[in-house]
């Protein structure tokens, strides 16, 4: 994390560290909030919308764990993405995932904000969310080694509060009791195929594969634990996803679900369970404040990396063992800068975010999925066709394809999804000008950012003295 980069970083993670770390990194808004979103617009058929998202999700998986095992010598996505589509494509993934992380932050500040006001609805949003961006800076800067000793916990106590709300639910559905008309799950469609459209993408962003990335590098035996965690994953995000989804949407109607409330905190409330929607938004909060933990470190570490590879601006770079402060700074400003929009649009700001965080995910899944797809074909499989990794990268190029073109069907999302495209046009621009030595920053060029910039805007700029 932020204290300390240099080093090299113990490999001795198993299997089930992978898969642990994964549900750590996964257990927040992303579920806890943004399914209420899902479950609003689809109704009880976004459980397929969560099976859809986990196919392809898993097809994700099992491409990295495929590049992760080809390319043991690099330690990171942006590696791997480099040794099977050259610069220009490692460029663009590192700079989307450090906007992936960005959005990402904002939509759990968003998140962490409209918790808060279920015990201060008095309190604007838009302050809230900027109190808990600078506090998760503040914590980056002094504390990451602490949160680091605690994240263990945190993952325990998100993963205990879905498996309890999972249990609750049940028992309401087989006892009756409290005294709670139980819904079922019909009508399973009641906004049509639309609806379930609508909910797809959200649901995808539910899954993520960041941290397993991040650390599939810091295995200790990699032909055996990357294969196991990328099924076990897989599967223990599918299972904690549909499970707790499919008994809310079972006991409480889904018009009843918000975006402006956990739609878990409303089915324990509409149970009857009182006291269990007040310590779930407790644990939600603390859920979200973890991830948002994590994708600061996240989107900080990656800040700093692009600027050691002179990808980024030359000032960025830390000294060995000295903390990333730079990149930390620029990373919390321009976290807070986005978070003003929600002076202006504070009932559709986390909306936006989600949606956002969702495509600039596919941007990342697809460079994962096209790597593999690449390593398919005869030239770089031993002259012949490797058939198994072409359906693997085939299917889940499609699926992402097909979630894309939902969202310009619909007004909501089209917006998201224009801004990622137009994003990833300008960074394969830029990708291409830097790797030309146009826009390259200088690593100890004493001009620093100033520099940058002047070749950004087509200055001469002058070399180093």
């Amino acid at each position: 994390m932020t204290g300390g980069q240099g080093g090299q970083r113990p490999k001795n993670l198993s299997a089930f560290s992978l898969i642990f770390l994964g549900l750590g990194s996964t257990i927040g808004s992303s579920f806890f909030l943004a399914s209420g979103m899902a479950i609003r617009a689809a109704g009880p058929a976004v459980i397929l919308g969560y099976v859809f998202s986990g196919v392809v999700f898993y097809l994700v998986l099992v491409s990295l764990g495929h590049l992760a095992l080809k390319y043991r010598q690099r330690e990171s996505v942006r590696g791997y993405v480099e040794e099977a589509l050259g610069p220009t494509g490692a460029f663009i993934t590192g700079w989307n995932l450090w906007l992936t992380s960005l959005v990402g932050m904002v939509s759990e500040a968003v998140a962490m904000a409209i918790y808060t006001r279920f015990w201060f609805p008095w309190l604007p949003l838009w302050i809230l969310v900027l109190a808990y961006g600078f506090l998760v800076t503040v914590i980056n800067y002094y504390g990451v080694d602490i949160v680091d000793k605690f994240e263990g916990g945190l993952t325990i106590i998100k993963a205990g509060s879905v498996l309890a709300f999972t249990g609750a639910m049940l028992y309401v559905i087989l006892t009756r009791r409290p005294a709670v008309a139980v819904t079922g799950l019909l009508p399973f469609f009641p906004n049509g195929l639309r609806g379930l459209n609508q909910a797809i993408v959200i649901t995808t962003f539910a899954y993520g594969a960041g941290a397993l990335a991040a650390a599939v590098g810091d295995t200790r035996n990699p032909r055996q634990a990357v294969p196991l965690a990328t099924a076990g994953m897989a599967l223990a995000q599918a299972l904690f996803f549909l499970l707790p989804v499919t008994a809310l949407v079972a006991v409480t109607p889904w018009s009843l679900i918000s975006s402006q409330s956990s739609p878990f905190v409303t089915g324990l409330e509409h149970a009857g369970i009182r006291l269990g929607g007040s310590v779930l938004n407790a644990i939600v909060l603390v859920a979200s404040f973890s991830v948002l933990l994590g994708s600061m470190f996240t989107a900080v570490a990656m800040l700093a990396s692009l600027a050691r590879d002179r990808e980024a601006p030359a000032f960025l770079i830390a000294g060995a063992g000295e903390r990333p402060v730079k990149a930390l700074v620029v990373t919390s400003g321009a976290m807070l800068l986005v978070s003003l929009l929600a002076i202006f649009l504070p009932r559709h700001i986390y909306r936006y975010a989600v949606t956002a965080t969702g495509y600039f995910s596919f941007v990342n899944w697809g460079a994962i999925l096209a790597a593999r797809l690449y390593l398919s074909l005869p030239a770089k499989y031993g002259g012949r066709l490797d058939t198994k990794g072409l359906l693997v990268a085939g299917a889940g190029l499609a699926g992402l394809a097909a979630i894309s073109l939902m969202g310009l069907t619909m007004p909501e999302q089209r917006f998201s999804l224009l801004v990622m495209v137009a994003s990833t046009l300008v960074l394969l621009v830029a990708g291409m000008l830097v790797k030309r030595g146009k826009l390259a920053p200088e690593a100890g060029n004493r001009e620093g950012a100033a520099g940058w910039l002047e070749r950004l805007l087509g200055g001469p700029g002058r070399n180093p003295v």
